[in-house]
């Protein structure tokens, strides 16, 4: 009888030492019907932001020109790329490939920058992602996010940036009185430090705050 019990002793231990680890790595589930909260990308403009609706316009300009934001998140996460609006269809901007995109510090400092060579895909209305490697950043850090864009007609919102504009999480934030644009050279673009009438260049950090929101 004793050694019954301690063959089921040990059977009994010898399953809870494999069980415990799987408990302890088992992905998070659904409670009471909710789904577990999942972190998402956000941008700073939506596809139905009346900022772009009613007031973005095309210029007619063809040089080719780097467009660029200063902005910060209000909390930590990550960028893995760079979003535009154009008022330009998807063969339109494929034509102007490569097209380019960064990440600076405030200061200048270049802490990504990635391409698109073969095709680019959108988003309706105007939105053209562009990626690179993944980026911690910090809350309330001030960064630059740029795209330089072949043959020119970008989209613009004049004065947009007379005050800081927030997306509707309230984790991004573009600056007032931002960074404007300088042309050429591609994917050897310079921090760019020219502005013009604080016009507002519709570019966007592909944004993942480290955790859910609230």
């Amino acid at each position: 009888m004793a050694s019954r019990r301690q063959f089921r002793f040990w059977v009994m231990a010898g399953l809870l030492a494999v069980l415990a680890p799987l408990a302890v790595n088992a992905p998070a589930r659904a409670e009471d019907g909710v789904a577990a909260e999942e972190v998402s990308t956000e941008y700073l403009y939506a596809a139905d932001d009346a900022h772009l609706d009613r007031r973005a316009q095309a210029t007619t300009d063809t040089q080719d020109v780097l467009l660029a934001m200063e902005w910060f998140p209000t909390v930590d996460g990550t960028v893995n790329g760079a979003r535009i609006c154009l008022d330009l269809d998807q063969a339109e901007v494929n034509a102007r490939l490569p097209l380019f995109a960064y990440l600076w510090s405030a200061d200048g400092q270049l802490l990504a920058s990635g391409g698109a060579y073969e095709g680019i895909t959108g988003e309706a209305p105007c939105f053209y992602d562009v990626g690179f490697r993944s980026v911690p950043v910090t809350a309330d850090q001030h960064y630059v996010i740029g795209v330089w864009l072949r043959g020119g007609q970008y989209s613009y919102v004049s004065c947009g940036l007379r005050r800081n504009i927030t997306n509707a999480t309230g984790h991004i934030v573009g600056v007032s009185s931002s960074y404007a644009y300088t042309s050429l050279l591609g994917g050897l673009a310079p921090f760019p430090t020219q502005s013009w009438r604080q016009n507002d260049y519709l570019v966007s950090p592909r944004f993942t705050p480290t955790t859910p929101s609230t």
